[in-house]
């Protein structure tokens, strides 16, 4: 009814109390003392219903209170105040005013209804069964007051009760499925396991089609530790419904409690192709599966036939790719990893993890063209990842590509916050700069490697020998080759490095012997170390012997 309307029709109610005042002596009347004027109380009930609408709380308050000065046993006019002072908060004068108007009209249905919703938001449950144990006998055919009490009854744990009515219940709508279920739960909380089978073999004779009380029974006798009558109500559901959506997930528990690992596969697997289970399960259950498998060539191949299976069952989902990717490069398969993580990128051009493990891949496999190529298109999904823009740097001064590199490798350092990290971008770009002849550049670099890493041996050795060439700070490259030496005497490199810087401080006798010490540890012989040695002997007027090493240098370069 619409507000315009209800005007009209409290005009009217109006109109035909005061007619009925007018022939009671003007409505008024003195009841112990209290001067009662219908006429009034009617007008203020009106116009509190007009704030109401209105949603005017404080005057429809003001007025409500105002009926029932002229009339206090109103129980209309406590119904609506109990509304407002709610609205404004007064909940303890809401509850009173609702109470007395259930004690003044008892037989108001909608009365009792709020005063309930009271006792039961206050957990006064005692009044709350009460009052509605005398509305479902007042409105027998109102099942939703039914339906309160049951819960209520549950509440305060009066199981017995509960049950009674439940059963009522159910003789009023008939065999119910959730109130079968409320009847379970009772039985189970009061450990009855008997009246709990019980239950499930009638709902099963009741409904020999509907698979989930199988289920539910199967579960049941799980608990009770009966296995094989357990694993009948199983089989049961396989034979009524192959494609239901949770048996295989069931029967995968029920062998991997038992530790029939292989079975419990089965199931998984089954599981993964069942048309009817939703994808989100079968991934759960799968990552399930494998945190608690452990590592094994055996758990390998099963993460391998479960990646195909969803393949097979999702040829649109990356998931299937992804997973068989994981097992690839588990097996250090790169190229079969390559064309798992490329088929998931086709259909997820954002994922990170393809892109990474993609461009992983193709560097063990030495395709840096690709590398570069797949590097550089992750970063336009992942601009601020440093893994990224190392591959595009590497992999672009592996393929000729100076430039590119430098500019790669400066910017992803701007995204790295692990020193180590740092470090690797560091080292490689003062090499890239020392290639291109900009050797400030190269050795601000490595200066900054080593305040992160002081003992970085590849930096401490190509530092020392740049110096040596240009000749310059030897004190500094001495330290810094001494230190390399120290921390890997056996590597001729260094020791090669060393003796040249002595050489290049004058210290001929102490190079001659690193340097000879350099040249027996070489597995290949090399040019560079003959030459090396050559003018060593020089210096020390061992002018044959420079002659011989001179003489193998060239024919080892030629």
């Amino acid at each position: 009814m619409s507000i315009n309307k209800l005007r009209i029709f409290f005009g009217f109610a109006l109109l035909f109390s005061a007619s009925l005042c007018v022939a009671q002596e003007d409505g008024l009347k003195v009841d112990g003392g209290v001067v009662i004027d219908k006429r009034k109380n009617a007008t203020y009930f009106s116009d509190g219903l007009q704030c109401k609408y209105r949603e005017d709380v404080q005057g429809a308050i003001k007025n409500f209170e105002q009926a029932l000065q002229f009339m206090p046993d109103d129980a209309a006019s406590m119904y609506e105040l109990s509304e407002q002072y709610v609205n404004a908060g007064r909940m303890n004068d809401a509850f009173l005013m609702i109470r007395k108007a259930v004690e003044l009209d008892s037989g108001n249905k909608w009365y009792k209804l709020r005063l309930g919703q009271f006792y039961r938001n206050m957990e006064q449950y005692d009044s709350f069964i009460k009052l509605y144990e005398d509305l479902t006998v007042q409105y027998p055919n109102d099942l939703d007051m039914l339906t309160e009490l049951i819960d209520a009854l549950l509440i305060t744990e009066q199981y017995d009760r509960a049950l009674d009515k439940m059963d009522l219940l159910e003789k009023q709508i008939g065999n119910n499925e959730l109130i079968t279920e409320q009847r379970l739960k009772v039985y189970a909380r009061l450990g009855n396991s008997k009246k709990v089978i019980s239950e499930l073999k009638k709902q099963i004779e009741k409904n020999p089609g509907n698979t989930r009380f199988y289920n539910m029974l199967a579960q049941v006798y799980m608990n009770l530790g009966k296995e094989k009558d357990a694993l009948a109500m199983f089989k049961k559901v396989k034979e009524i419904d192959p494609n239901d959506p949770y048996i295989n997930v069931a029967l995968l528990e029920f062998y991997d409690n038992k530790g029939d690992t292989d079975k419990a596969f089965a199931e998984l697997l089954e599981a993964i192709r069942n048309k009817s289970l939703d994808l989100n399960t079968k991934v759960s259950i799968y990552e399930y599966w494998f945190k608690k498998a452990g590592q094994s060539d055996k758990v390998d191949e099963q993460a391998r036939q479960c990646g195909e299976a969803f393949a097979e069952m999702y040829p649109d989902d990356k998931i299937g790719f992804l997973v068989m990717g994981a097992y690839y490069m588990s097996k250090e398969m790169w190229r079969q990893a390559q064309t798992a993580y490329v088929h998931a990128l086709s259909i997820d051009s954002t994922d990170y993890v393809s892109w990474q493990n993609l461009i992983f891949a193709e560097a063990d496999l030495v395709e840096s063209e690709s590398v570069r190529k797949h590097a550089i298109q992750a970063l336009q999904f992942y601009p601020m990842q440093p893994v990224f823009y190392w591959y595009a740097g590497v992999s672009s001064a592996m393929t000729q590509h100076n430039d590119d590199a430098i500019a790669y490798l400066e910017k992803g350092r701007r995204f790295i916050s692990d020193n180590s990290l740092m470090a690797s971008f560091d080292s490689y770009l003062g090499d890239l700069y020392h290639e291109a002849g900009d050797e400030q550049k190269a050795f601000d670099a490595y200066d900054r490697v080593l305040g992160i890493d002081p003992d970085n041996v590849l930096v401490l050795n190509n530092y020392a020998y740049y110096l040596s060439l240009k000749n310059e700070d030897l004190d500094k490259a001495l330290r810094m080759s001494a230190r390399a030496v120290e921390l890997e005497p056996d590597n001729a490199t260094y020791l090669d490095t060393y003796a040249w810087v002595l050489y290049m401080k004058g210290n001929f006798v102490e190079a001659e012997k690193q340097m000879k010490k350099a040249i027996k540890l070489q597995k290949t012989p090399d040019a560079v170390y003959y030459e090396h040695y050559a003018e060593i002997l020089q210096k020390l007027g061992r002018y044959k012997e420079a002659v011989e090493y001179e003489a193998k240098a060239k024919q080892l370069s030629e």
